[in-house]
Order: structure tokens, then sequence, then C-alpha cells
């Protein structure tokens, strides 16, 4: 009789490493270097966008490759987009399929922001395909009664609008937040999850907020980001999963191990059949 190795070895051996699902939108304003403005970027590497991006209102943002931004010392995700004064700016850029919220249903996104200071904004969200209407979910300054915050309203309007009182501490010249958004709709209201984790998902969980919208029913065919203060904003991901507005992790080195040995058991699996063959 064959000796046979366990099926989850083997499973192990041949599932790819840091595997991850597809996002249906995503910009990381890849391309960008040179220090290019945010205005009429377009890059090669985003999924779900089309166009370039637009101003909406405010101050120019430039994407920033590393070399000349606010902060000496390039972050490992570079090239982001940065915003380096005050007064709110925001940004647009038109989706390939449309975001449809007239069903219920939920839908997650992601992204990245880095500040120097806790009193900034920063938030990404969605315009409407009537143009009228946005659907922001971020950071609308610290204190005061503000904080994390998400709202659908006018477009064009205020960033600090449905604050909480939830800040997000920690803020300095390195710091980096991975934004996690969870989007559920159900029996026609929206309610937004924001949770801020200290340099990516799994790192410490520093603030949440759930925010009810109530009834919402909308179809949204352009990506927005709002920014006022210096922050970066970078690695949008926009997904119908958890799994799929994560970036696949640099695995541990235990994990590769175990793969290695899993390749490993499945060589001699084969020398052995091969063996008890002859």
């Amino acid at each position: 009789m064959k000796n046979q190795l366990p099926l989850a070895i083997i499973l192990g051996a041949l599932l790819p490493l840091g595997a991850k699902a597809s996002p249906i939108i995503y910009e990381g304003f890849t391309q960008g270097t040179g220090n290019p403005a945010l205005v009429g970027y377009s890059g090669t590497s985003e999924i779900g966008l089309s166009g370039t991006w637009s101003s909406l209102g405010g101050q120019s943002m430039t994407i920033r490759d590393g070399s000349g931004g606010q902060w000496g010392t390039p972050r490992a995700n570079w090239p982001a987009a940065e915003h380096s004064q005050w007064w709110l700016t925001q940004a647009n850029r038109s989706l390939t399929s449309t975001l449809d919220l007239t069903v219920d249903g939920t839908f997650y996104m992601s992204y990245i922001i880095q500040s120097d200071q806790a009193d900034h904004g920063s938030q990404v969200g969605f315009v409407n395909t009537a143009g009228t209407s946005e659907l922001m979910a971020g950071d609308g300054y610290g204190g005061g009664g503000r904080g994390i915050t998400a709202y659908y309203g006018a477009l064009g309007g205020s960033i600090s609008q449905n604050g909480g009182g939830v800040d997000i501490a920690g803020f300095s010249g390195q710091t980096d937040y991975q934004v996690i958004a969870q989007f559920t709709r159900a029996s026609g209201n929206l309610s937004v999850t924001l949770d801020y984790y200290l340099g990516a998902y799994g790192g410490t969980l520093e603030a949440t907020r759930t925010i009810s919208l109530g009834a919402v029913s909308d179809t949204f065919n352009q990506l927005s980001i709002k920014a006022d203060g210096w922050v970066n904003l970078d690695e949008i991901y926009v997904g119908a999963t958890l799994a799929d507005v994560l970036p696949a992790p640099v695995p541990e080195p235990s994990v590769v191990a175990l793969g290695g040995l899993g390749i490993l058991a499945l060589l001699m699996l084969k020398r052995k059949s091969k063996s008890i063959a002859c």
C-alpha cells in the first residue's frame, strides 16, 4: 500500500503565497514619477478607472514619488497623492462601471493615509451618476466633536458633517494608517464602519466607528478624494470582499518555510511512488 501525505500539506504546497482576490477599483498613483500634478493624471496600473483626475475645487494636489514631499524619508508605497496646504481640495476620476446602491449588499474600501497631525481632512468616496451627491468616508478634522465620519449628501459638502467625536490619535511625520471601510445596505438603509489600523491591516486598531446614514438609493460613477491640511492618500482599493481590498501581505518566514516543506513533500511523494512502481 502506498504511503499518502495529508491532503492539507499537498494543497498548502500548491497554493500561492500571499494570494488575494481581485479588487473592482484600484488607484495607487504608480506611474506618478517626477512629481506631476494630480489633475490630468492617469496611470496604466489602475483598475476600474477611466479618463484622468479632475479638480472639483480647492488647492492643487501633486503626486509625489518620494522627492520633494513633505516628509524627507520616502514611504514604502510612494508615489502618493499629496495635499500640502490648508483649504479643502476635492478631486474625482470616472469609474468604468457603475457602483449600484439601489439594492442591498456589502462592499469594502481601503486606503492609506499619512499626516503630520490629527487635525486634518482625508476622505475617499464616490460621486453619483447625476453629479449632485457624494458618499464619503474618512476623517473630518480632529477634536471639537468631529473626527471619523461618513456621509451621503450634496456634492462638495462639508468634510466634517456627521462627525461623532471619534478621533485618530498618534499622527506624526512618518505615521501611516490603513483605513478599512465596510459599506452595508440592508432594507434600504446604509451603514458604514470605519477602522483605522496603525501601519497596515493586522496592526493596532487605533480607532473605529459605525455610522448609520439612513435610506440611500443611488448609483455612483466617479471615485472621489477630499483632503485638507498636510496629508498623503494612497493605495485606494474597492471590492466585494475584505480580501479584495487588502494588498497581499509579505509572508512570514515560517509560512515561507511551510510552503517550501509542502513542495519538498510533493517531490518526495513523487519519488517514493516511482520506487514502489519499480
